[in-house]
Formats: structure tokens, sequence, C-alpha cells
């Protein structure tokens, strides 16, 4: 069984630690690798049609070059540029001068009119260099078609290979300066794969999202879980204590309290017969205290293991509290401790034991009252945390608990006081758990410590 809770341990150990950074890795890893091939197909498309329409410009280019070796017509150039612009995914194929005037045109209708102004021209810095941009094509009435310009010099004369002509006048004119072609691309399947693209990207990238937040929300929740379970288990094992203290009281209770009579009562009888001020007198007191604070010790362990019968009837929280301070007020005024508690008008009555919570205030008073010693402060506060709970805060400025007293500070017997029991805030702690309701206590040596009780609130009745 051991070895069983040792592997459980182990597991819930990589389960909370190792998996949430195994998760946080890989969806890392898959949303940079989801992130760099972003655009790959949209790139590939776009690249096959520069690659076409440098095909195309380069074959008008040549049939210009041989139809300039045969004294070309530009009637002949403009029916080469119409078939070529036949293509499938052409839109239209333009020749321009350098201020834009269209000399031949993929749609006839179109030469001699203006492609684009001179200040356009100038911004498209139209060069040898093969260049593109994404218009939309008006057809009509219809909605624009998006599409793919590519651009550059038209260079029918160029000389470089074996296979350049010369410069020729014939019909072509010399004055139209550098010439510029264009030609444009239906990019509707660009578009529709960069759209594609973007919503897989993003569909991918949610998920991974998702994937991230629910292991993070898995995380948190099995700590939660954790930390419930750990819990759990420790009030369970708490629990097995308080039987087998239960068992070990109830022994203790009939063997000890029926000669503790009897040592009272023989402490009374030799302190009533020898003289007060002598040695005698002093250690049949001292007989008479001891044997009462044995059985105090009895009372408190019987106590803290027996079953407790709670008279539970609304409590207003104010009159508990004020009355609790009450009764320490002169222990505290001698002290020189000021009190301090302000009424919450506006806190809900709650079912409980009025006594037993007395009980648990006074406890809690007298440790601040004995950690304080002299010249300080006790503050009570008591609110409404979450709508079911009621928080009551019992804040001291004394020497405060050191953090390894923290972990054991509620457990039976332990004690910081000379005269201690140890068992005052194991009472505490019960009484709390049998309202259905939690203690906890911070501190910082040398600062005071703040105890806070958790009660819930059964059934919420009118405002005093």
């Amino acid at each position: 069984m051991h070895m069983i809770r040792l592997h459980k341990d182990s597991a819930a150990r990589w389960l909370s630690g190792v998996l949430p950074a195994v998760v946080f890795l890989l969806v890392a890893l898959f949303s940079v690798m989801v992130i760099r091939d972003y655009g790959r197909e949209s790139t590939a498309a776009r690249q096959t049609l520069l690659e076409k329409g440098n095909v195309l410009i380069r074959a008008l280019e040549s049939g210009s070059r041989v139809g300039m070796g045969m004294r070309m017509h530009y009637a002949q150039q403009q029916t080469l540029l119409e078939e070529m612009a036949g293509q499938p995914g052409v839109l239209w194929f333009a020749l321009t001068d350098a201020r834009g005037n269209i000399i031949t045109h993929s749609d006839p209708a179109q030469v001699g009119k203006s492609l684009y102004s001179p200040d356009e021209m100038r911004a498209l810095t139209v060069d040898e260099q093969e260049r593109w941009r994404r218009i939309n094509v008006a057809r009509g009435a219809a909605e624009p078609t998006p599409a793919l310009e590519i651009y550059r010099v038209f260079q029918p004369l160029h000389t470089s290979g074996k296979h350049a002509m010369p410069r020729c006048d014939a019909v072509l004119p010399s004055d139209v300066g550098h010439q510029a072609i264009f030609i444009a691309f239906d990019a509707r399947e660009l578009v529709t794969a960069q759209a594609r693209e973007w919503r897989n990207t993003l569909i991918v990238l949610f998920a991974l999202a998702a994937v991230l937040l629910a292991t993070i929300l898995t995380f948190f929740w099995y700590r939660r879980y954790q930390r419930s379970r750990l819990q759990l288990q420790e009030a369970m094992n708490r629990k097995e204590k308080l039987v087998a203290l239960g068992h070990l009281a109830a022994g203790v209770a009939h063997e000890i309290r029926n000669p503790l009579s009897s040592i009272k009562g023989i402490a009374k009888y030799f302190a009533e017969r020898t003289p007060q001020g002598g040695e005698s007198h002093a250690l049949a007191q001292v007989m008479d205290k001891e044997a009462d604070r044995l059985n105090r010790v009895v009372s408190e362990l019987l106590e803290l293991v027996k079953p407790a019968h709670l008279a539970l009837q609304s409590v207003n929280l104010n009159d508990v509290i004020s009355h609790s301070l009450q009764l320490v007020s002169q222990d505290a005024q001698s002290r020189e401790i000021a009190l301090h508690f302000a009424p919450n008008p506006s806190l809900c009555r709650v079912e409980a034991d009025p006594d037993r919570l007395t009980q648990v205030l006074l406890n809690l008073y007298l440790n601040a009252i004995h950690a304080i010693g002299h010249q300080g402060t006790i503050q009570v506060e008591a609110c409404e945390c979450d709508g079911q709970r009621v928080k009551i805060e019992v804040r001291d400025n004394g020497k405060g608990i050191a953090p390894e007293q923290l972990q054991v500070i509620f457990t039976p017997y332990f004690t910081t006081k000379a005269d201690g029991t140890g068992l005052g805030l194991a009472v505490v702690q019960n009484i709390i758990e049998q309202h259905g309701g939690t203690i906890q206590v911070t501190s910082v040596t040398g600062s005071g410590a703040i105890f806070t009780l958790y009660l819930p609130v059964k059934a919420k009745q009118q405002k005093d």
C-alpha cells in the first residue's frame, strides 16, 4: 500500500509539474510552425503568376523583336498582344509609353487612351526590374476583380544574346521613349488561398490556445484538488488521532479524576490545619493548584475528543463578539491592552452555538494577551466574505508565531506557554469544524498574528 501511494504521489507531482511545461512547449512549437508556414500556399500561387507573367512578357518581346526585323506594323503587334492575352487567367495586356499612354492593348478600344497618368507612372518606378502589385479591375457593373499586375520596361531591342536584333526604324516610331509593358492576372484564386490560409491559421492557433487554456485550467483545478485532498487527508488523520485520544481520555478521566479528588481533598485538609505563611501551608496550596491544573487538562482533553452537541440558534455575531470582549476587558485593562471592535450593522445572522463561539473567542483573546504581554492592541473585525460565509478576524500586535510553529499550532499538546496544556487551539479548531467552518492563522515573527474564522451562513434572516 505504501509503494502504491508513493507511485501515486510521483504521478501527481509529474502531472502537476512536468506535464504543463511539456504541453506549453509543444503548443509553442506548433504555433511557431503554423506561423512560419502561413502564406506558403499564397506565396507559391503568386510566384507561379509572376513566372507566367515573365514568360509572356519575354514571349511578347521576342515576337516584337522578330517582327521588327521583318518591319512589323503596329497592327501586327496588336494582333500578337491580343492573341497572347487569350492565355488562361490573363485579364489584359497593355503596352504604354513613358507618359502612360496606351500604345497597344489586348482591348483595341483602349489604344490611344491613358492607362496611368504621368505622376502614377513615376510612382510605379518602371524600370528593367520586374515588379508587381495588387489591384482591382473594374468590370462594368459587376464587383471589381482582384488582380495581380506585373510590369517593367518593355525591351524588344535588348541586345544581349546571340539572337539580338539591330535597331530599325521602319514603321515603329522612335519618339515614344521608354515603353512599359503591363499584364494583369486574375488573382481571385490567390485571394481565396490567402483567406483560406488566414482562416486555417486562426483555427489552428485558436485550437492551440484552447489546448493551452485547458491545460492551465486543468493544472489549477488539479492543484486545487490536491490541496483539497491534502486537507481532507489531514482532517481524516486528525480525526483518527482524536478517536485514539478519545479512548485514552475516557480511561484517563476514569483513572485520574477519582485519585485527583482525593489528592485535592487531602491538600485542603493540610491547608486548613497548618498555619498560614508556613512551608506546609504553601506546599498544600501548590498541591491543590496542581490538582486543579491536572483536572483542567483532563476536562480539556474530554472537550477535545467528545462529540460536540451544539445548541444551534440564530446568532448576532456582533453581540457574541462584544460579550466575549467584555469578559476579558479587566485582564486586558490591567495589562494596558486596548480592545478594538466596531460592530457591523449589515452583518447577517448565522445559525451557531453562542456559548461555543464565546469559548472560541475567549481562547483566542487569552492567547493574544499572553503573546502581547504588556501594552498592545487586539482588534476584532467581522464581515460577510462571499455571501455564504461570515469571516471573523482576531488580530494582535504581539510577538507573533514562528514559521515552523504555524504548521503544528493546532496540534493537541503543542504549546509555547510554561503552564499551558496545549489543548486550547485544538479545542477551538474542533468547535469551528463542528459548525462546518474553518480556521486559519497567519503571522510574521515580531509583528503579531491574525486568526481568521470562517463560519457558514445556513439561513440568512432579517438584519438587525
